[in-house]
């Protein structure tokens, strides 16, 4: 059977409470950023899928009141890199961004991968990983085995 519906994630909204220190901190990682993009919406490209930023208070009549910075969110976005050496300099990277809060050095998985997490201003979850096995296409979109 195959599936009705395309198998593709292609963008990701973090409905953001402070657009101007949200998009300052997104910013810092210099990925191409969109034409459109203005001080009420900004998207970047990625490796196949593009991360989006729009005013939480734009949700809230359909979806309530987003949490606050403090409480998981339930979800984890992550940043998959191509070996381990990768992820090790993307945390010394990250070290030196404004607003980032760095939830612990980079550790080998049980899985053959290696990882670290951080949070960004507004609470939202990442993990910055390798995972042995996995390649990328020539977008940069990740192909797990």
């Amino acid at each position: 059977m195959t599936a009705r519906i395309p198998a593709r994630l292609s963008f990701v909204t973090l409905a953001v409470r402070d657009m101007a220190k949200m998009t300052l901190f997104y910013r810092q990682f210099g990925w191409p950023e969109s034409i459109h993009s203005d001080e009420s919406f900004v998207a970047f490209q990625t490796g196949g899928a593009v991360l989006g930023l729009f005013p939480a208070v734009n949700y809230e009549k359909e979806l309530g009141t987003s949490p606050e910075p403090e409480i998981f969110k339930g979800s984890v976005l992550a940043i998959n890199l191509e070996g381990p050496t990768r992820v090790d300099a993307a945390y010394e990277m990250l070290k030196g961004f404004d607003g980032v809060r760095i939830l612990g050095e980079p550790v080998d998985m049980s899985f053959g991968g290696r990882s670290f997490s951080f949070l960004d201003p507004e609470g939202n979850a990442w993990e910055v990983t390798w995972a042995e096995g996995t390649s990328f296409d020539q977008r940069g979109g990740l192909i797990f085995p």
